[in-house]
């Protein structure tokens, strides 16, 4: 499975990917607000079986994704959608990009293709992503994605030894531009 964008290739990941995920799956500075990381050479190599694995699932209703720089084919971060269940029609949405590819807007990009895969090809009915409140670059992703804050879940997760809360972000198939 395969999505073009503008700049990006979001593809599903092959087992080699390991080596270029690891580059910031084991930066203890990019992962300081999630519940994984920084992680082992085995963590990486662990979470990239799962992710090749998810794609081999029948019926699928995860989609993770290596995120590819279109010209040069680098892998430069994951993305993925994914529904709560078989049957579901609510899906979280994420992504992962490596720091030195930051602030550049891919982010956005990747996640804005999932969005209209999520509406048009899964019938969904609400998309939501979560992020530290302390997460700001997150969250002003899902802002410029049109996704409207709709709470502040108190003490949602434990992220290297503290409490911590989390914003929950939402858009409905009629807030996406062009519907």
């Amino acid at each position: 499975m395969t999505f073009a964008t503008e700049r990006l290739l979001l593809r599903n990941y092959k087992t080699e990917d390991w080596e270029r995920v690891h580059i910031y799956g084991a930066d203890p500075d990019f992962s300081k607000y999630e519940l994984w990381g920084p992680n082992t050479l085995e963590d990486t190599r662990k979470f990239v079986r799962e992710m090749v694995e998810q794609a081999e699932t029948h019926p699928r209703y995860k989609f993770d994704f290596a995120v590819c720089l279109k010209e040069s084919r680098l892998l430069i971060g994951g993305c993925g959608i994914r529904c709560e269940s078989e049957l579901s029609r609510v899906a979280s949405l994420g992504w992962a990009i490596s720091p030195e590819f930051q602030n550049t807007g891919y982010a956005t990009e990747a996640a804005k293709a999932l969005i209209e895969y999520g509406f048009q090809k899964l019938n969904l009915y609400v998309i939501y992503a979560t992020c530290d409140t302390r997460n700001a670059p997150s969250y002003r992703v899902m802002e410029k994605l049109g996704m409207k804050k709709v709470g502040v879940i108190k003490g949602t997760k434990e992220v290297k030894g503290r409490i911590r809360d989390s914003y929950r972000y939402e858009i409905l198939p009629s807030q996406v531009k062009g519907n």
